[in-house]
């Protein structure tokens, strides 16, 4: 469930309160359509997850990070 599906997260999101009711009010009326995105899609999965070996190779070369430390 998003923030802007939850209302019990009021209280610790008022700073973004009115993003979330516009947001929420285009959930609402169909003009926006949230999809969940698997890790090998979610390129920022690399900064926040521990990630298997494959998965995180895949996404440092999605990102196109070198490792500097390889010798040439």
């Amino acid at each position: 469930m998003s923030i802007a599906h939850n209302p019990v997260q009021h209280d610790r999101t008022k700073h973004i309160e009115i993003d979330r009711h516009f947001i929420k009010d285009n959930l609402d009326r169909d003009f926006v359509i949230t999809t969940r995105v698997p890790t090998e899609f979610q390129i920022a999965d690399i900064f926040t997850k521990g990630l298997p070996q494959g998965i995180f190779q895949d996404l440092v070369s999605k990102l196109g990070m070198i490792d500097i430390h390889l010798p040439t």
